[in-house]
């Protein structure tokens, strides 16, 4: 039984919602009663969005372009006559040994990860001026926990974490709320992991306790995203500063381990929609 929460009359802007927790998130919060805007690189993605919702405003939108980060806040300020809120359930996680990541990987990592939420940011609390507003930020539970392959796209949550701390120093009229998501399933985040390298690494994941039996759904963590921006803008007195979201499961156990690596290595990907194991 979800919790239900009322977000009549509320605005959002959701960056990353084309897929995944973003996508989770965009229609949580719409289903809630608010009016939301999508941004995302993939247009059709964000059309059915919107569709599903049968409402809301799609911005499709390169964020790496600094004129794009101002103008996707413009077009929803201007749409909406405001924003409640902007939340940044947005990631991108190329699989890479850190002796094999180049320059172009780590330039794109910190493009999407850091740049893009940071001037997105600064565009909404320009546009905002003196009026308090709320922001949204999904980091990872690989901050602080080093984990192979993936030293580019945690340095990147690392250095997102610093930016939050920075902003709440700089602007403390405004709350920038942190939460630390795990692993969660079906989402794209598969689509950057090479064949090769995964097999190789789900060992050393599974030493680390990476890998659970269970993962979170993404639709579950969507609502906890949705939910958690309800009771901030509910509660605009209290700083709802960090969040941890973790898989409520052990971790695998050795023989199911080992038969999530043959998947993996035989180039198997979990289903977008499912989340079972398929060569499609």
């Amino acid at each position: 039984m979800g919790i239900t929460i009322d977000l009549t009359g509320r605005r959002f802007l959701v960056v990353g919602a084309s897929s995944g927790i973003g996508r989770a998130t965009a229609l949580a919060l719409g289903r809630a009663g608010g009016r939301v805007a999508v941004v995302g690189r993939r247009a059709a993605q964000l059309d059915e969005v919107v569709a599903t919702l049968d409402g809301g405003l799609a911005l499709p939108a390169d964020l790496r372009v600094d004129a794009e980060c101002e103008r996707v806040v413009v077009a929803a300020t201007e749409a909406f006559g405001g924003l409640d809120a902007v939340l940044f359930p947005i990631g991108y996680s190329p699989l890479s040994l850190l002796t094999t990541t180049d320059a172009a990987t780590w330039s794109a990592v910190f493009a999407t990860n850091v740049t893009a939420p940071a001037l997105v940011t600064a565009a909404a609390v320009t546009a905002r001026g003196d009026e308090p507003g709320l922001f949204v930020y999904l980091s990872s539970n690989s901050v602080g926990n080093p984990v192979h392959g993936l030293g580019a796209y945690t340095a990147s949550k690392a250095a997102l974490e610093h930016t939050i701390r920075s902003w709440r120093r700089e602007h403390p009229e405004h709350r920038f709320l942190r939460l630390s998501v795990g692993a969660t399933m079906p989402t794209e985040i598969h689509r950057e992991f090479g064949d090769d390298i995964l097999g190789e690494l789900l060992p050393k994941w599974a030493s680390s306790g990476l890998v659970t039996a269970d993962f979170m759904h993404v639709d579950d963590v969507g609502a906890a995203v949705a939910q958690s921006t309800a009771l901030a803008l509910t509660y605009g007195g209290i700083a709802l500063d960090d969040v941890t979201l973790n898989p409520a499961s052990a971790p695998l156990d050795p023989a199911a381990l080992q038969a999530l690596g043959a998947h993996a290595a035989t180039g198997e990907r979990p289903d977008e929609t499912t989340g079972q194991w398929s060569t499609g």
